[in-house]
């Protein structure tokens, strides 16, 4: 976490000095490419749709204007969020066929005719081995990656200083590092003295699919935001690779979690059962859909039900510029006693209102789950 610190201190003092982007600019991405973009740009697509929450902090005004082309996954993860900003910002860009993992309709992106592709750095390798990359290079299209899913917390930060610099935004991507980095030293100084650090287990899209358990995240994602708080994060040790299923009889036996934590988010799917977390949804509902979820067969057993330490989170924090909050809402869970006074809603609150256009609404994004009798 100090090197962390460190290197958000180094980015502050490159973002004070010069707050107006000249062209044509060369930058460093956050795969470490070189980039050149020749001016600024003025029409952009977004490979990774939850790339619009960046471009929120960063054109506030009207954050879809620049916007040529984007994929479905924010609206299909996150209709709330989606619904909320078109009633701000008006007609939403533009759906184009473009996939999280990098997979894209190469001719209508170049038929967009956008200044820069800006894409998560997941889709790097489908981009590097279908040849996207060095075709949108040879007419004259720049491709920024940014990453908020593999280093969720340095990612956060670099993206946004990145972004801000390719669109002349330097000045509000500073504002925000600020205020992240804020609340981040918090969290470092408190867990720092901390003589302890509990299992924990997060259970990514809990009831998507139905009553299945139990979906997690390794050495990435939600991974990354537990090992950032110091954390034991169950699944990086029970997973060979970054993603995948570990069986309840394994939670059950010889290793169980002290945390337990799923993730929910208002999916469409007929199927879903997942804790409707998100904008104009009660905590009556949210804690109707948690206690539901913690009472599935099996479940009453485990000590994290039996001890109540039992929470629920926003799913897409996983993947999101936000991802302060949801650190904020990890930290209370993992250590409420240090954290008792930790208000992660108003921070949330705060940062909507001081560095977006993004309407207030009625939100709950992480919620502690009943108590079992």
């Amino acid at each position: 976490m100090k090197a962390i610190a460190l290197s958000v201190l180094a980015l502050l003092a490159g973002t004070a000095g010069a707050m107006a982007t000249d062209y044509p600019l060369t930058l460093t991405d956050v795969a470490g490419h070189t980039v050149t973009i020749e001016k600024k740009p003025e029409r952009i697509i977004l490979q990774d749709g939850r790339d619009m929450l960046t471009m929120a902090l960063l054109d506030r005004d009207n954050p879809y204007k620049r916007v040529v082309g984007w994929s479905s996954n924010f609206v299909k993860s996150d209709p709330g969020s989606a619904k909320l900003m078109d009633q701000a910002f008006g007609k939403a860009p533009p759906v184009m066929s473009l996939s999280e993992d990098g997979e894209v309709d190469l001719e209508a992106i170049i038929a967009a005719k956008p200044d820069i592709v800006v894409a998560q750095l997941r889709a790097q390798k489908a981009f590097q081995q279908g040849g996207v990359e060095d075709k949108l290079k040879s007419v004259g299209i720049a491709v920024v990656y940014l990453d908020l899913m593999e280093k969720p917390v340095e990612g956060a930060l670099k993206s946004v200083e990145v972004l801000g610099k390719a669109i002349d935004r330097e000045k509000e991507a500073a504002e925000y590092i600020s205020f992240y980095t804020k609340h981040l030293d918090h969290l470092n100084e408190v867990i720092a003295k901390q003589t302890s650090h509990p299992n924990v287990f997060v259970e990514a899209k809990a009831g998507n699919k139905g009553d299945g358990c139990c979906f997690t995240h390794g050495d990435t994602g939600f991974g990354k935001l537990v090992a950032a708080l110091k954390g034991n994060n169950l699944g990086t040790k029970l997973l060979p690779g970054q993603t995948g299923n570990v069986s309840l009889e394994t939670l059950l036996s010889s290793n169980p979690p002290d945390v337990y934590i799923m993730s929910g988010s208002q999916w469409t799917n007929p199927e879903n059962a997942a804790v409707p977390f998100g904008y104009n949804v009660t905590p009556q509902q949210v804690s109707a859909a948690l206690g539901k979820l913690e009472q599935r067969d099996g479940f009453p057993a485990m000590k994290a039900v039996q001890d109540g330490r039992v929470y629920g989170i926003y799913h897409q924090f996983y993947n999101h510029p936000y991802n302060i909050v949801g650190l904020e809402y990890f930290a209370t869970f993992m250590y409420p006693d240090a954290f008792k006074d930790l208000k992660p809603a108003e921070t949330y609150a705060t940062l909507i209102k001081d560095f977006t256009k993004i309407p207030d609404a009625p939100v709950v994004l992480g919620a502690s789950a009943p108590v079992s009798q």
